[in-house]
């Protein structure tokens, strides 16, 4: 845990120092003032989880992307493979450091741009395990390229498939094929946190995050052990 707490340390350092922290503050500032200005309706709350979504998940691909090749192009990753910091902690750290951030900045979105008067507990969760999900496909996607083009190409595929869900979310379509999709569960979480939604989805939405975030920690893990031998 010492070696975790160490490198969480330093992770937050760089983070600040990349400028990925000042740059969810200025998005999350953007983000509350078109909050703000929301009309009222009865399609508020689902244009404002539109909006909630698009922070841990689309942020948490860039900012690992950005902060791993980072990393790359200063040597840091050659430095980290001799220390003694075990590639799970390296995983952590990172997950654990980015999604703090989108969970701050989405907080302070939603009450910025909605009030309190919300369901803490599924709004954490869902944005919880929604970051920590893109942070690792990020990291696993990002550690082949060298350079943010290419992995902006990569991440589109990723990132594309995730809006399908959206489609049944504003009635467009009334499938369960979305369901498939991880950011299904994502959806029906905030859902629920400013909705009504039912006990079964809600645990799917549990269940399928997690066995989702397990298989996303592994590829992650498994990219960096064949690609740099961390």
């Amino acid at each position: 845990m010492q070696k975790l707490a160490i490198a969480i340390k330093w992770d937050l350092l760089r983070q600040f120092r990349y400028n990925i922290a000042y740059a969810a503050l200025l998005i999350t500032l953007i983000y509350i003032l078109i909050l703000l200005n929301l009309p009222e309706g009865p399609y508020r709350e689902k244009l404002l989880i539109f909006l909630i979504f698009n922070d841990p998940a689309a942020l948490g691909m860039l900012f690992i992307g950005s902060l791993f090749l980072f990393e790359r192009s200063e040597n840091t990753l050659q430095a980290i493979c001799v220390l003694p910091l075990s590639r799970g902690h390296y995983i952590l750290s990172k997950t654990l450091t980015l999604t703090a951030i989108a969970l701050l900045s989405a907080l302070a979105m939603a009450i910025g741009g909605y009030g309190w008067d919300f369901r803490l507990f599924y709004f954490l969760a869902g944005i919880g395990m929604t970051a920590t999900l893109f942070t690792l496909l990020g990291m696993a996607a990002v550690v082949p390229c060298r350079s943010f083009n290419q992995y902006l190409l990569r991440v589109s595929g990723i990132l594309v498939p995730t809006a399908l869900p959206f489609l049944n979310f504003f009635g467009v379509t009334d499938t369960l094929w979305w369901y498939l999709l991880p950011s299904q569960a994502s959806l029906l979480l905030l859902e629920a946190a400013f909705l009504s939604v039912d006990g079964w989805k809600v645990a799917y939405s549990f269940l399928y995050l997690g066995a989702w975030n397990a298989g996303a920690f592994w590829l992650a893990s498994f990219a960096l052990r064949n690609k740099i031998n961390l």
